[in-house]
Formats: structure tokens, C-alpha cells, sequence
């Protein structure tokens, strides 16, 4: 039977976990907010409406760039298509958002998703993964709504920080980011 002083030392260690994923999370939220600007999902949508109705394009790649002319995200895609007058499919879809501070940079890798361009919504029902420099999450579903920059992961949720330094903000963050896998 564990000791009193063990489990209290387990719940500070599980409130302290949850507190830095909370706070990445909001981190990431905030990221996304600078780095697209609600104007650039209505160009965005824009171009993805003149893809045909029906056809299936290969090897997509769409960038995206910021009022500097600097470059702000990268879209890939194995496989997009166009299902209806609203809606996109995906696969292996890759979003890339840069920052002027390369530890910032985002990464989101999705096997599958659906693009509902009314609504800015990106959907997925397959394990997806978000990952910078400092940490990795994974999730089952993700949900990101592209107006709002607001996204939920859910199922299995799997997080590795890399280095909790930058966090407390007592180490500097890595300038190598790490590799997807």
C-alpha cells in the first residue's frame, strides 16, 4: 500500500503534467492565431473552390505566405479531392505553419481529413499528430476550426515534451526540430 507522502507526490506530478499540456495547448492556440489571419482562410477557400468537382489531384502543394511576403504555411497532400461544392478530402495531409522564431514552427500530420470549406473546419477521424521543436502530441480524432483557431484532439492522447526547460523557462528551446516519424 503506497505511503500518504507518495500520493500526494503522484497527484502534484499529474496536476503539474495537465497544467503544461493546458498550457501548450493554449500556446498553440495562440500560435495559430498569429500565424493565420482570418483573412487568409477566405483566399484560401477561394483557391480550393476552383479545384473541379470530382477530380483527384496528386501531389498537392499550396503555400501560403504573409503580408511581408514572408512565407507563413505550407499545405501537402498525397491525395486531395474535391467530394461536393463544400467539401474536401485528403490524404496524407501535411500542414506546416512557420513563425519568425523557428522553435515556434508547427507541424500537424493527418492520414486522412475533411476540408469543410463553408465552415473552415479541417476533420479528422484517423491518429493525427501535432509537433514543434519542444514537444509532440497524438490523438485519435482532431477537430481545428480554421475561422476561430481553435482545435480539440481527442482519444488516445499521447504528449512527449521534449525539454520541460522551456516551458518554466529556465533552458533554451532546441534549434534542431525533431523528426517525424
Amino acid at each position: 500500500m503506497p505511503s500518504f507522502a507518495t500520493s500526494l507526490e503522484l497527484l502534484h506530478r499529474r496536476r503539474w503534467v495537465i497544467s503544461s499540456m493546458l498550457g501548450v495547448l493554449a500556446g498553440l492556440a495562440m500560435f495559430a492565431a498569429h500565424a493565420q489571419q482570418a483573412g487568409a482562410d477566405s483566399g484560401m477557400s477561394a483557391f480550393l473552390r476552383m479545384v473541379p468537382l470530382g477530380a483527384e489531384s496528386k501531389g498537392v502543394v499550396i503555400p501560403s505566405f504573409d503580408e511581408n511576403g514572408r512565407r507563413a504555411s505550407l499545405i501537402t497532400a498525397d491525395v486531395m479531392r474535391r467530394i461536393d461544392s463544400e467539401r474536401l478530402y485528403a490524404e496524407k495531409l501535411t500542414v506546416q505553419m512557420f513563425n519568425a522564431d523557428p522553435s515556434k514552427n508547427l507541424r500537424i500530420d493527418l492520414k486522412t481529413a475533411f476540408y469543410q470549406m463553408a465552415g473552415g473546419m479541417l476533420r479528422s477521424t484517423e491518429r493525427a499528430r501535432v509537433s514543434r521543436p519542444d514537444f509532440e502530441i497524438e490523438g485519435d480524432n482532431l477537430i481545428f476550426d480554421t475561422v476561430k483557431n481553435q482545435g480539440r484532439m481527442t482519444g488516445n492522447i499521447r504528449m512527449v515534451i521534449f525539454d520541460t526547460g522551456t516551458l518554466s523557462g529556465e533552458g533554451k528551446p532546441p534549434s534542431e526540430p525533431k523528426p517525424a516519424k
